[in-house]
This record gives C-alpha cells, structure tokens and sequence, in this order.
C-alpha cells in the first residue's frame, strides 16, 4: 500500500514540477521575445531587411521603370514600399499603397545617410502588428531610401507549437522513468524503507524489509542494516521486558513472604518458637532484598561507564586467598574441601572490582557443591597476565543454560534457585567487571558433574598511553 501511495505521490510531483517548469518557460519566451524586438534582433525584421537589400541591389540596376515590378513583389509578399529619392519625395507601391506608413523624419535621414532602420509596431504582445525596415537605395546616381512594411503575428506566433514541443518532451522523458524497471524497484525499496523506520519509531521492532538478490549497492546495504538495526532492537526489547518482569518478580516475592508473615504475627496465641521462626524469615527476606537491590544498584553503575575505576598492580594470589577465608564458614559447614593451588601472581587491575568477581564465583561454586565435595582454586602466570581457574564437583549446568548463565536474572533451576537463595546477579555483575579490564571469562559444565570457570586476566593497560599502569 504504501508503495502504492509512493508511486503516485512522484507522478503527483513530477506533474507539477513540469508544470512549473512550464510557466517559467513561458515568462522567459515572453521576456526575450519581447527584449529582441526592442533591440531590433527580431527574426522578421531580419528577413525584410534581407529583402530589402536584394531589392535595393535590383532597382539600382534597372534601367527601365521598376514601378510594376515593385507593384508585383509587395502583392505577393504582403508588403508595402515607400521609395523616398534624393529631392525628398515619396512614392508609394503594394496593395496598401502605403498610406499607413508613416515614417519617423529621423529614421528616413538615417538611412538616407547609408544606416539601416528596423521596427516592430503593435499595440500589445497579444495582437498582430506592423514590422517596417529601412535601407540605403542608389537611384540615378543619387542616394535614396526603400522602407518596407509587413503585417507581423503577435509575439506569440510560434508559442503553441513551441510549448507542445517542450510538453511532448517532458511527457516523453515521464513516460521513460516510469518504464524503467530498475527506477520503480529502487522506489518501492526507498518506501519499505520509510515505512521500516516509521513502524520502528513508534515501538515495532518485528519489522523486516525483504531482501531481493537485485538489490545492490548502497539500498542494499540500507535495507541490510535496517534489518540488523530492527533485529538487535527488538532483542535489546525483549530483555528490557524480560529485566522488567524478573526485577518485579524478585521484588514482588519477599515482600509478599514478609507481609504474609507479618500478619501471622499479629496473632496472639502464637507461641514463642513458632514466633522467632517467623521473624528469622522476615529477617532473611529482608536481607535478600537489601541484597537485591544492592547488586542492581553495582550492575547499574558499571554499565554506566561512570563507577570509579582505578588500576594497580597488587599481588593476586594474596587477594584470592583472603577471599577463600572469607567464605570459610559456608564451605566448612559443607564440608567441602578446598584445593588451593596458587603461584606468587601479580596483576595490573582494580583491586576492589576484583574481589567482587572472587566472591560472586566461589560462593556459586561452594553454594551448588553437596557436602563433602571438592572446590579447586588455580592460578597461573601467563604471558602478559595471569590465568585462574576456579572449578567444583557440584550440580553442574546444563548444557541449554550454559549460554544464558552471564544474562541478567537468569537462573538454571529456578525452583532450587528460590529455596537457596540468589538473584541471579551475580554472574552479570562478574561479566561486566571482566569486560572493563578487557579479560576473559569462560565457563564449561556438565549437569551432575560440575562446573569450571577459567578467567584469563589481562594486565590493564592505559588505552592511550599504551602503558600498564
């Protein structure tokens, strides 16, 4: 449809710009026409003179009376003579006879004195008038001058063929453009174009312009990137919904559990354990989202490119280690054993933002290891930085999760996830902090095996400077 509408809106303006163009042909005619005659450049007036001349030439050589033929040559063309001799008098010829000739006494002595005279009289641009012109005349030895008058059209004699001529053009052109095929292709590709943009603009990001093998050039390129543009759109959509939705769940579910539970303690005859054992639930929901919005509030400010930032050199090994500490009470009430096994490293990096990754990884790996199992902690010099790789015989991920793990909100088994605990933050915020030091951070796992984390980190560099810093 809009195709439709498009094609009809360029015959729309090609009409009009040929009919614009048209008039401004017409004023300009109407201009030089008009300027030649006052100038005497007229093409009819040329043509008299021109036979004016030749008779001039002709008379001089008779010897014998030239009245008839003069007679002859003004009923034949439409003219009227006056030949005015050396003594001053005028004789008259044509079919006229010359009685409308009325000739200015300045103009008969120009050309009495050898000059030419040339004139187009009328009383306006529409209606036919009267062309005269002078010329020198040598009668009998003596200097004489030959004026002849025509009837002239109006200025616009030639003006209907003339604009029929240009018309006939411009239809001809118009017919042409709207023949060709790769013209019409490229205007229904420039509207699906337009109508893509518009539907995006206003929220509809499933729009999809059909790629045709014709199509090359630069609205190939236009009509792919459109698509891509359209594509990472509606992604970056679906996650925004998809932030929205899980934010509002992970909000919506403490705060039922505490009101819930608030209400149960509004009864009377509870009894004191029972009492404690709700207030330690309200307690713990209430930690959980403190811990919630604490991890958007950190994810949110490392996306935004203006979190503090300071690189420098330290000894990782140490920091991993006060880590391990840290988390001692989880994994010895696990009985999970650790298996540390770390060269004396040093890293270019922020020393803050990293110990966030440390504790987000091990409290995952000792969090989804059963009692009794393994937690092995590597680290290794590497060139140019240090490789660590953290890894766990616990539950594993799935090998269709496994792609998701770094993704806002996304939890493998959402039921066990629930009972405990985690927002599903964590990962993302480990991804975001690698990203800013440009580092690395892969993960493999099989589903009741365990899971592996190998982080290769780069010694930071300056990115203008080229230097560490």
């Amino acid at each position: 449809m809009w195709a439709k509408i498009g094609i009809l809106k360029v015959i729309g303006g090609m009409i009009f710009i040929n009919v614009i163009i048209l008039l401004c042909w017409s004023l300009s005619f109407t201009i030089v026409s008009y300027v030649k005659e006052k100038r005497n450049e007229s093409g009819v007036t040329a043509e008299m003179v021109h036979d004016g001349k030749l008779l001039a030439d002709m008379l001089a050589r008779r010897d014998t009376s030239w009245t008839e033929g003069l007679n002859r040559i003004a009923e034949h063309n439409q003219y009227s003579f006056v030949v005015i001799d050396g003594k001053g008098a005028e004789h008259h010829y044509g079919s006229s006879g010359g009685n409308s000739l009325h000739l200015p006494k300045t103009s008969v002595q120009s050309v009495l004195s050898g000059g030419e005279y040339e004139e187009i009289k009328r009383s306006n641009i529409f209606k036919s008038g009267a062309a005269v012109v002078g010329v020198p005349l040598e009668l009998d030895g003596r200097q004489a001058a030959l004026f002849i008058q025509s009837p002239t059209p109006s200025l616009y004699r030639n003006y209907g063929i003339q604009l029929l001529t240009v018309f006939g053009g411009f239809v001809i052109m118009f017919i042409g453009m709207l023949s060709l095929r790769p013209w019409r292709r490229e205007m229904g590709v420039l509207y699906s174009i337009i109508d893509a943009i518009r539907r995006m603009s206003k929220g509809d990001y499933t729009v999809a312009i059909p790629k045709n093998q014709k199509i090359r050039g630069q609205y190939g390129e236009l009509v792919e990137s459109i698509n891509d543009m359209a594509s990472e759109l509606s992604q970056v959509e679906q996650m925004r919904q998809t932030f929205i939705s899980n934010v509002s769940h992970e909000i919506q579910s403490p705060l039922t559990s505490i009101r819930g539970f608030a209400r149960a303690l509004q009864q009377g005859d509870l009894e004191k354990d029972q009492r404690l054992h709700y207030y330690n639930i309200i307690e713990t929901e209430s930690l959980r989202l403190s811990k919630l919005s604490d991890n958007l509030l950190k994810l949110t400010s490392l996306e935004s490119d203006q979190h503090p930032f300071e690189p420098k050199p330290y000894r990782l090994d140490k920091q991993i280690r006060r880590m391990i500490l840290a988390c001692e009470p989880q994994w010895v009430e696990k009985d999970i054993m650790m298996d540390v096994d770390m060269d004396e490293v040093t890293l270019t990096a922020d020393e803050d933002l990293m110990s966030q990754v440390w504790t987000n990884i091990l409290a995952n790996s000792i969090k989804f290891t059963p009692g009794g199992g393994i937690v092995s902690v590597e680290a290794k010099a590497v060139q140019d930085g240090v490789k660590v790789v953290i890894s766990d015989n616990g539950t594993g991920i799935s090998e269709e999760d496994l792609p998701h793990i770094f993704e806002r909100f996304y939890m493998a088994d959402k039921a066990r996830n629930r009972t405990i605990g985690g927002s599903g933050l964590g990962l993302s915020i480990v991804k975001r902090i690698m990203d800013m030091h440009h580092s690395e951070i892969q993960v493999s796992s099989k589903r009741d095996i365990g899971t592996t984390f190998t982080l290769m980190l780069r010694n930071y560099k300056d990115e203008q400077t080229g230097e560490s810093k």
